[in-house]
């Protein structure tokens, strides 16, 4: 598995507060969702990795683990946080889909199901 840093998926500092993480996503999230990108595959693999930072930057423990291994390891953090985390622990908890159900809201469409 190649090395991947959260905050440089999500375009954002080191420090970035709660609320720059979730506008930094939404906006990742808009523009790069499969639906708006049909015809391009590389659109899923994006959003997947968009959807796994922000389940890790978002929780404070999950970021908390994963600051400290980036502290001790550097580039290597995210394959150490990888082996202790399984994918249903990284999204268990995550309000990924209220933030979808919100976007689709917002823009008139129907529910997100």
């Amino acid at each position: 598995m190649h090395e991947r840093d959260y905050y440089e998926l999500l375009g954002v500092p080191s420090d970035a507060s709660e609320k720059q993480i979730k506008v930094a996503y939404r906006k990742l999230a808009f523009q790069h969702h499969p639906d708006r990108n049909k015809g391009d595959p590389e659109s899923a693999v994006k959003m997947k990795a968009i959807n796994e930072a922000y389940a890790v930057l978002s929780n404070p423990s999950k970021r908390r683990d994963y600051d400290s291994l980036r502290q001790q390891f550097g580039s290597s953090a995210y394959n150490r946080f990888r082996s202790n985390y399984t994918e249903s622990d990284i999204f268990r908890g995550s309000d990924i889909n209220r933030i979808f159900e919100d976007m689709a809201r917002a823009f008139g469409f129907r529910g997100f199901e």
